[in-house]
């Protein structure tokens, strides 16, 4: 047998030097497996289905149709101690919450809700030991689960989401003299690189509460304003209460040590949530090149792009080797809803919603009791 040529479909053709026939030897793994790898390289770039096949796509479309049926491997734990941990979550469409752990280069862990909550972040952190820092943007339910998983685990929240949530209450522009304060330390706070630059900063802080700690205890009584200035329920608030709020905000974190918990370390740590954020943005990219996903599709993809930018993701052949010895188990999405047990017949009758006939209400037919 010698090789000539190519058929039409790009296979391989061998000819007998005897006989003149000719034959292809067909290899379906091979086949598998260069469809799956394209499959995968579809989902992680940005080319269209059509201009990957060079035509309409449907072809593509009908070969790589059972990749999608494909099980995502886990991501595999190496039981590593991580200098740094990036926790946050994006919100997909479909209702979908998905929460990423990340090390600054690789996702380390993933997991699948409906919102960010206590919950779906302790099921994220129970998959992964407890790292030397964990970095948040202070949602709630992170920090309820930091709490209860790994108290003894120093917190750093992302100190340009703190100056975000300054901005909101002092605007870019705040008119008091107070607000102007504020808004110069909380930019401030974003330039902070040393250990003697945030001692410096504290040092401001104090003096600011010094200097206005009276003024944002001031009071508004509901009966010295008009009635349509009135806070319902309320016999009175606190009449700078924006400025009092980030004042709060500032020492309430700094109590807590999670401002400058990443000058604590010998090495340089990050002060910022960046590192997930900036993958955040690349699952958004996914959902962008190729928008238009049904649900099932789109985790699919989601969770594709996530395993594959793990630290030890499996080769494509070995993905396929071992969904073929597991007798090529179908791909569980979303959990089916566990249906009630019918009521067996040897139970007692309860009461019921439908008509008897012994109380006289059901449809009457004919003309029984009535005159034509």
């Amino acid at each position: 047998m010698i090789k000539s040529g190519k058929t039409a479909a790009g296979s391989q053709r061998w000819k007998c030097t005897s006989c003149r026939a000719s034959s292809t030897a067909p290899r379906s793994d091979q086949s598998a497996l260069t469809i799956f790898t394209t499959f995968l390289s579809y989902l992680a770039g940005k080319l269209f289905q059509a201009e990957i096949s060079g035509n309409t796509g449907r072809g593509l479309r009908r070969r790589w149709a059972w990749c999608w049926t494909v099980p995502t491997p886990a991501i595999e734990i190496t039981g590593e101690i991580y200098d740094q941990l990036f926790i946050d979550g994006i919100y997909l469409p479909y209702n979908w919450c998905l929460l990423v752990a990340h090390n600054g280069a690789h996702v380390v862990a993933r997991q699948w809700c409906r919102r960010e909550n206590s919950a779906a972040y302790t099921a994220l952190l129970s998959q992964i030991p407890p790292p030397d820092l964990v970095t948040t943007d202070g949602h709630g339910g992170a920090a309820k689960a930091l709490k209860q998983l790994w108290p003894q685990v120093p917190v750093q929240r992302c100190l340009v989401h703190v100056h975000r949530n300054n901005l909101r209450d002092l605007t870019s522009r705040p008119n008091t003299p107070a607000g102007k304060a504020l808004l110069e330390l909380s930019r401030r706070l974003l330039k902070v690189t040393t250990k003697e630059e945030a001692a410096t900063w504290v040092k401001l802080l104090i003096e600011f509460n010094t200097e206005y700690g009276s003024y944002l205890k001031e009071r508004t009584y509901a009966h010295d304003v008009p009635p349509s200035q009135r806070r319902s329920n309320q016999k009175w608030w606190y009449t700078h209460e924006r400025d009092r709020r980030v004042y709060r905000r500032l020492a309430s974190l700094h109590g807590k040590g999670h401002l400058f918990a990443f000058l604590e370390f010998d090495t340089p740590r990050h002060k910022t949530t960046n590192p997930v954020e900036s993958f955040n943005n690349c699952l958004r990219s996914v959902l962008l090149y190729h928008r238009g996903l049904s649900q099932a599709h789109m985790i699919t993809a989601i969770d594709w792009y996530c395993y594959t930018h793990c630290e030890f993701p499996r080769s494509s052949r070995e993905i396929l080797t071992q969904w073929e010895k597991a007798g090529r188990p179908a791909r569980r999405l979303i959990p089916k809803k566990k249906q009630q047990p019918a009521p067996s017949s040897d139970e007692p009758q309860r009461y019921g919603t439908a008509l008897s006939a012994e109380e006289g209400l059901w449809t009457r037919k004919g003309w029984a009791g009535c005159s034509k």
